[in-house]
């Protein structure tokens, strides 16, 4: 009987056999699936063109079965002139000479620094039934094919071939993203068109708090546009909703996508977040329809034309403003020189702030008339702060808490404070303040719900040494207070104990 010793030696020479079979095997597998390491340093030109000398590029999809072409031609300024020919052209769109010219110098160029394969093995490289066929003519009749197959294991490389070569080559990725292209990736960028000076409204509406804001344009003399809300509330929109605006009658579409009707939830275009409808003096009208922020970018469309596009932020910015930064954030924002009187009712207690400024004057200028029931209001404090300003500015700039549309205000127990605005051609506005809760009013407008309440403290808020933070009544009482501890005109106010 042989010995056990025999019998091991054999086994063991069997089993490392069999080990670097299966090495073998891995690392064949490997080198097939990425660049050799003994291939020659530096650059490979596998393709080189002059753009100029290309007559056409073409690249045929094997999973759509369509082909882009891209023709060129010389104009008689010597200019080349790029023609989208492709299965999917469209005779009524534009495309971009920008777009066409990168897309055949992308193509004229296949370069590397690796060789994978000398063999021909194309199936082990998704080369025996290529993805993209890539076709050069050039114009001195010589023709250039391409084959593009997988990416490789990393997603770093892809693998192509000449046809009429057995050499196998790995590319950068990038090559393969290039060649993927339609016709919408080459249209011409183009804005709405809207003509600022024939806008008449503008409509705003977004899903995620459920703004919805109709406002009409109003043109100053100088051309530009002011927005001003009728539904569902009258009030004066604020300058940022006037550039939001700016940027939507200016967008310019840079980039459209292809986008399967079946498929719109994928961009949030089955139920877009945000809305405009511009209408223009003859009735027509541009629908806009903006999906959320997705994949760090909007997607969005016009109604009666079926390309999306994608905008970015800043085309978009101020679209996702609070409501109260898109109005005017004051009840009644007014300039002193436009009125004559201002008067003012708490409870029993009365006030009447007389005005005669002039056009372009402060309410502190030289020559300005101010009086508070009859007395001269022109007191300062000894740093020069004036006290007839802290009262207008309180009244001017009462700040609005909040929007709250659809309430029926009760009125039957009266306002608890109000002010009546008269301007200089002998008009009236009153504003009434009627209580809502323990901290805030609901705002009447000439006996009409505004939709707005305010917070107390515009109204009665004491601040002290800050002079800017006043409600309205407490900076009357302290006008009222200086112009009767004023001496020459100035008063200060006692320190606090």
């Amino acid at each position: 009987m042989k010995s056990l010793k025999n019998l091991l030696v054999p086994f063991v020479i069997l089993l490392a056999l069999m080990t670097a079979a299966v090495v073998y095997l891995i690392v064949d597998s490997v080198a097939k699936n990425k660049p050799s390491d003994d291939t020659p340093a530096g650059l490979i030109e596998v393709v080189y063109y002059n753009t100029q000398d290309l007559m056409s590029v073409s690249v045929y999809n094997r999973e759509s079965g369509h082909t882009i072409t891209v023709k060129s031609s010389l104009t008689t300024d010597g200019y080349i002139y790029y023609d989208y020919a492709g299965d999917d052209r469209n005779a009524d769109d534009k495309y971009s000479q920008n777009a066409l010219s990168c897309f055949v110098n992308e193509m004229s160029v296949f370069n590397c620094t690796s060789k994978v394969s000398g063999k021909g093995n194309y199936s082990d490289y998704g080369l025996a039934d290529p993805a993209y066929t890539v076709t050069l003519n050039a114009t001195n009749g010589s023709v250039t094919t391409i084959y593009i197959g997988d990416l490789s294991p990393d997603g770093e490389y892809c693998y192509i071939y000449l046809a009429g070569s057995e050499d196998i080559y790995a590319i950068s990725a990038v090559k393969r993203s290039q060649v993927d292209k339609k016709a919408i990736d080459f249209l011409e960028s183009v804005s709405l068109g809207i003509d600022y000076s024939n806008l008449d409204k503008v409509h705003f509406d977004r899903k995620t708090d459920g703004l919805s804001l109709d406002t009409s344009v109003v043109m100053t003399d100088s051309g530009i546009a002011n927005f001003m809300v009728y539904k569902p509330y009258e009030h004066p929109a604020s300058s940022y909703f006037g550039l939001m605006i700016d940027r939507i009658v200016a967008l310019e579409v840079k980039e459209y996508i292809a986008v399967d009707k079946s498929d719109l939830s994928a961009y949030g275009l089955d139920d877009p977040t945000y809305h405009f409808i511009l209408t223009m003096k003859d009735g027509s009208k541009t629908e806009l329809f903006i999906s959320s922020y997705i994949n760090n970018v909007y997607y969005a469309y016009v109604s009666g034309n079926d390309k999306c596009f994608i905008l970015d932020k800043n085309q978009l910015e101020g679209i996702d403003l609070k409501e109260l930064v898109l109005i005017d954030p004051y009840v009644n924002y007014c300039y002193v020189s436009k009125f004559s009187s201002i008067t003012g009712t708490y409870g029993e207690q009365s006030f009447k702030l007389s005005l005669d400024v002039k056009d372009g004057q402060s309410i502190n200028s030289e020559g300005a008339i101010v009086e508070l029931n009859g007395r001269n209001a022109q007191i300062f404090d000894s740093e020069g702060r004036s006290y007839c300003s802290i009262l207008f500015e309180s009244l001017a700039c009462i700040k609005i808490g909040g929007v709250e549309t659809g309430v029926n205000v009760n009125t039957s127990a009266g306002p608890v404070i109000s002010f009546s605005f008269n301007d200089k051609s002998y008009n009236s506005t009153v504003f009434e303040f009627y209580q809502r809760d323990t901290d805030s009013f609901y705002v009447l407008k000439d006996g009409e719900y505004t939709g707005f309440y305010v917070y107390s403290t515009e109204l009665f808020n004491d601040g002290g040494y800050d002079t800017y933070t006043y409600g309205c009544w407490r900076a009357y009482e302290l006008l009222n207070e200086a112009i009767s501890n004023s001496i020459n005109g100035v008063y200060d106010m006692p320190e606090e104990e």
